[in-house]
């Protein structure tokens, strides 16, 4: 079967929307917690890993999401979640969230006037 949208954008595109959406849930899961005793804040990265995928020329979809335990400074009662930067790495996500799905956008609108509808 062919794959019409699966080019290298549009791979790199889902894959960092894959990403975003996890880093999303991880801030989420954080803010949740933000009060419980012992809980270590999540950190995503596929940034790195997708970089270099890309520069290997493999396939984006083969990069690594991966979440981490944040191994900060903990606070009194054991919890190293930061409110502060949280907020501030949720801001981003959202932004970096509408760039991605911006270029998605942009990408099928070029398909679009290609086709010639």
């Amino acid at each position: 079967m062919t794959d019409f949208f699966g080019d290298v954008t549009m791979r790199t595109l889902a894959q960092s929307m894959s990403g975003l959406a996890m880093r999303q849930r991880t801030i989420a899961d954080n803010l949740a917690n933000v009060d419980t005793p012992g809980f270590l804040a999540g950190k995503v990265d596929f940034e790195s890993n997708l970089r270099l995928r890309l520069a290997a020329g493999d396939d984006p979809r083969s990069s690594v999401i991966a979440t981490a335990r944040s191994l900060e400074p903990t606070r009194d009662n054991g919890s190293n979640v930061n409110l502060d930067e949280e907020t501030l790495a949720a801001q981003e996500t959202v932004l970096q969230t509408q760039l991605i799905a911006q270029a998605l956008t942009n990408k099928f609108n070029g398909l679009r006037r290609a086709i010639g509808s």
